[in-house]
């Protein structure tokens, strides 16, 4: 009887043990569906080439890192902010076509983005770079490249929801058992 009592206890012990293994799983979960889920659906978007705007613009204020150059314009284009990126391949062929010398305050450029930044940051994508009508990135290898790094991201946004839906659907089944275990004998009192 004592053991049984005690059995009991450790039951009702780990349940609750689960249930906020339950809780603690939730919260990577839902952090990579609310950074990782924009990913998904990029690829599509940015394919789309009726979903790009070009437009000129005078650059307020820039910054190359590694893979990436931020850029800061002024522009006309109501549905745009000012902050705009090139990255990955796109800014090694910038770099590769003289973008450095042309970075200045002022300078005049023609910039071809699509006016959703999805995952991607809060920096909308160039994709097509002209100054003076020379191409610096040109439309059709930049959109490809781009479309490139949103498949990479949303393939690894699809892998992290999946592994931690996976370890929250294990966590929700074993508790759910455990949960009816414990109904089920406390019935039979």
């Amino acid at each position: 009887m004592n053991s049984t009592k005690k059995a009991k206890k450790a039951c009702k012990i780990l349940t609750i043990i689960w249930s906020v293994c339950i809780l603690l799983s939730l919260f990577p979960l839902i952090f990579w569906l609310i950074f990782y889920a924009p990913d998904i659906g990029s690829v599509q978007y940015y394919s789309d080439a009726a979903n790009y705007t070009t437009f000129d613009c005078t650059i307020q204020s820039f910054s190359i890192g590694e893979d990436d150059i931020q850029i800061t314009f002024e522009h006309t284009q109501s549905h745009f902010y000012d902050d705009f990126s090139i990255d990955g391949k796109n800014c090694d062929l910038a770099i590769e076509n003289g973008i450095e010398d042309l970075l200045q305050t002022d300078a005049l450029l023609s910039i071809t983005s699509a006016s959703a930044y999805l995952g991607d940051g809060w920096s909308y994508p160039i994709v097509a770079l002209a100054y003076n009508g020379r191409e610096i990135i040109p439309f059709d290898e930049g959109q490809e490249n781009y479309v490139e790094i949103r498949l990479t991201a949303e393939n690894q946004a699809k892998t992290y929801i999946i592994v931690w839906g996976s370890i929250v659907g294990a966590f929700v089944i074993f508790d759910i058992c455990s949960i009816t275990g414990l109904l089920k004998q406390k019935d039979k009192r």
